[in-house]
């Protein structure tokens, strides 16, 4: 998370950013905001501290230096922003105040805190979403009643549900939408753990970790599982096996029952098929029918048999050493992630015709039509389907993004693509298991 703020002093020729980098060891830089100048200035400033609590008082007198010396903060959150001009305006105070309520939750006591917060209650700052999820995030570090922190967390969701759906703005500083939307799902799933939901935590969790994986998000969902649903500890055992070393699954690690997960898994033969379905979510009828509205296509017979069955769900690839998931989005996602893949694969090509003749000359697709169905955890690939008409309606390609003009396996259908990936895994086909992000001898 980085947070910037902007200063502009008439006739804007050295504007300025403060970025606050949060983190064990934050830091602070100030960077001019002049991309008008030939020769680029070194930052102005760079301070790290030890504790955020000194970051945070230092920031502020960062700020209020430059606002004595006569600059003023704009409205400009994007730190990669390099030039204020032509026409910048002054910050509503009302969101300097969430500015000083986010950096006060990074470090602040408790009292502290609830004091911003009752300052904003009657201002507009109070409807936003960043808003809802600091007062929740706040009233479970205080051990508030579980009803308070669970309203205020499921108010910030619905708000930035709504914001979104409606087409309206809202304002979190620097935070990028997603993340905040995977901060706010994380302190719901603590609200419902304290509210007694262990199966309403564990969702939330997961939804978050949909949203912006992270490690503390998957330990999390970890010891919930371990602690809550031990039909499911395997799954928690096989995070906590490729991500212990980074940290936060100590909780899960130090159990007994990890150590005979170690050594039933040493115990495996190599020659075992080294896959499995995990936790099925099947999809409704109506959401079938939600998605392929949205997407503007049918779905192909065994795609759509396939969500019905299985819907979101990951394809477990279990080796001796190695382990990843292939996650199979759930309908309702599949429009957004169609519409990144197409940006992402058009985003150095000026006209879009150019992209979509070579898609059609080498591979007789439409790329526009080119929808990913499921990707490897932690690495940006997709087996990807094709819904456009036409002789290759419900084909399945390989897409990576290293070679974003590229499709590789091409597969006449979605049930011959999950058997080819299948026996891949079974033969230890080295191509498919890199694709899946497992790289073996």
């Amino acid at each position: 998370m980085y947070l910037a703020k902007f200063f502009h002093r008439s006739p804007g020729d050295d504007d300025r950013q403060l970025l606050l980098m949060p983190g064990g060891d934050p830091v602070i830089r100030g960077k001019y905001v002049d991309e008008r100048r030939q020769i680029e200035r070194d930052d102005f400033l760079y301070e790290q501290f030890s504790s955020m609590k000194a970051a945070a008082t230092a920031y502020r007198r960062h700020i209020a230096e430059l606002v004595a010396a006569g600059y003023v903060e704009t409205t400009h959150t994007n730190d990669t922003l390099r030039s204020l001009l032509p026409d910048p305006q002054p910050k509503p105070e009302w969101q300097k105040g969430l500015d000083d309520l986010m950096i006060a939750a990074l470090g602040a006591p408790l009292k502290e805190q609830h004091k911003r917060l009752t300052a904003l209650e009657s201002t507009p700052a109070a409807h936003e979403p960043l808003y809802l999820w600091l007062a929740a995030h706040r009233a479970y570090a205080a051990d508030e009643d579980s009803t308070t922190t669970l309203r205020l967390a499921e108010r910030a969701r619905d708000t930035l549900a709504s914001r979104r759906a409606d087409k309206a703005p809202h304002y979190a500083w620097s935070i990028d939408e997603h993340d905040l939307e995977a901060r706010i799902f994380e302190v719901l799933s603590v609200a419902h753990l304290q509210a007694g939901d262990p199966a309403q935590a564990l969702a939330a969790i997961e939804q978050a970790g949909e949203i912006a994986p992270s490690q503390d998000r998957g330990a999390q969902r970890a010891t919930i599982i371990c602690d809550h649903f031990p039909e499911r500890q395997e799954e928690a055992f096989d995070d906590a096996f490729k991500y212990a070393e980074f940290g936060g699954y100590e909780d899960v690690t130090r159990r007994p029952a990890y150590a005979e997960y170690l050594a039933r898994r040493k115990r495996k033969s190599k020659s075992g098929k080294g896959w499995r379905w995990g936790t099925k979510k099947p999809a409704t009828a109506a959401e079938l029918v939600d998605a392929e509205s949205a997407l503007g296509a049918e779905l192909p017979a065994d795609y759509r048999k396939f969500l019905g069955k299985f819907g979101a769900c990951d394809l477990q690839v279990r080796m001796p050493e190695h382990s990843n998931e292939l996650r199979f989005l759930a309908p309702s996602k599949l429009i957004e992630h169609r519409d990144n893949l197409f940006r992402y694969i058009t985003r150095i090509e000026k006209d879009p015709e150019t992209v979509a003749a070579y898609f059609r000359n080498e591979y007789g697709i439409s790329v526009r039509d080119l929808v990913p169905v499921a990707e490897p955890v932690q690495y940006s690939r997709c087996v990807a389907i094709h819904l456009g008409k036409g002789e290759r309606f419900g084909w399945c390609f390989h897409w990576d993004h290293d070679g974003s003009w590229e499709l590789d396996h091409a597969t006449p259908n979605f049930d011959t693509a999950i058997k080819t990936l299948t026996s891949g895994i079974e033969r230890r086909d080295t191509t498919i298991l890199g694709f899946l992000g497992i790289y073996i001898d």
